[in-house]
């Protein structure tokens, strides 16, 4: 039988779900919240769902759903997927977690103490590039891993109505859009060792910019922009001793990798130096080194496209969970959201302490 599902919010992100949702095998929509009935129905009619409620505080143990995809602000997100672990409905909360750590322990507490599903909704994380790319580093196509940079960041005017730069509802570059590359990071490697990071504060009270340098187990090191208000490459790459691999696509929505592989360089003693001295007088080497480039450039590229907008695929896990009888999902852990949370916050602090 299909889960039903209950969709928290009305915003652009649930209209990105819910339109994934129908990708899915074993779930439908089937309730729409909203602390404005009028936003609710608006949502239900144009998406075809049948029930709507007003307020988040109504729903119980009796409301007609299974499962709860909590998209509203931040802020919120606690205080909205506590209630429903209460009501014993399982919940599958947008990125981030929650606005601080302490809120992230509070819901993996409430979940655990009621035996309920609970889990992030970091979609990336079950992608198929995504899982490709982690199969190429578990398979050493790059080596020994030394180094790795991710990055998101987008440019926007300063909008202290936006929830992106509203502090009190859990705005800032870091929770909009860093969480990306931070959580895949933590996925491939788990929690850093250490953190370092310098940023900009804006007038609204939000890190508008950040770059953070991780350290983690077996020293790799990694290097993490996010922005409110530059636009950036937005990819992701691992780099080894034997090559590199990088999504193809943006680092929010890639569609395959792409590997590119090199043997380490051997340096042997100075002979011949004046004759290689000569050819780099005449750009042989310089020459040679772009037609290479031309023959070479791009690597190795795997197509691993997604079916839909790709949000389903975590919709697919929870119900893949539900079935198994787990209360997390071993792909995105409570502990790993925690953990997540815990490097945002200790950025923000960084940040923060510099103004």
């Amino acid at each position: 039988m299909d889960a039903r599902w209950a969709i928290f919010g009305t915003g652009g992100i649930s209209a990105k779900f819910v339109s994934g949702l129908r990708h899915a095998n074993g779930a439908r929509p089937q309730l729409v919240v909203s602390r404005s009935a009028d936003s609710a129905r608006r949502f239900a009619q144009a998406f075809g769902i049948p029930d709507v409620a007003e307020g988040y505080e109504s729903i119980t143990a009796a409301s007609p759903f299974d499962v709860a995809y909590i998209a509203t602000p931040p802020s919120e997100h606690a205080r909205h997927a506590i209630g429903c672990i209460e009501a014993g409905k399982a919940v599958l909360i947008e990125k981030p977690f929650a606005s601080s750590v302490e809120e992230a322990r509070r819901i993996a507490d409430a979940a655990r103490a009621h035996g309920v599903f609970c889990m992030e909704a970091m979609w990336t994380r079950f992608n198929p590039a995504a899982r490709r790319l982690r199969d190429l580093l578990r398979e050493g196509a790059v080596g020994e891993v030394r180094q790795a940079h991710g990055e998101f960041c987008f440019t926007n005017e300063p909008d202290a109505a936006s929830t992106s730069f509203d502090p009190l509802r859990g705005g800032g570059a870091l929770a909009q859009l860093g969480v990306y590359p931070i959580s895949l990071l933590h996925w491939l490697f788990g929690a850093p060792e250490a953190i370092e990071a310098l940023g900009h504060i804006g007038a609204t009270g939000v890190e508008e910019d950040a770059a953070i340098s991780l350290r983690f187990a077996g020293g790799v090191v990694a290097t993490v922009n996010t922005s409110l208000r530059a636009l950036g490459d937005n990819g992701l790459r691992i780099a080894g001793t034997h090559g590199s691999v990088a999504f193809e696509g943006p680092i929010f929505r890639p569609y395959g990798v792409r590997l590119q592989r090199m043997t380490p360089r051997r340096r042997g003693n100075d002979a011949g130096l004046g004759r290689k001295a000569l050819l780099r007088e005449q750009g042989l080497p310089q020459k040679l080194s772009q037609w290479h480039g031309l023959l070479t450039r791009g690597g190795k590229r795997e197509r691993r496209l997604f079916a839909g907008n790709g949000y389903h695929y975590q919709v697919e896990e929870v119900a893949r969970c539900l079935a198994a009888g787990l209360y997390e999902s071993p792909e995105m852990t409570l502990s790993d959201s925690i953990a997540v949370m815990e490097t945002m916050d200790t950025v923000r602090n960084r940040i923060g302490g510099q103004r």
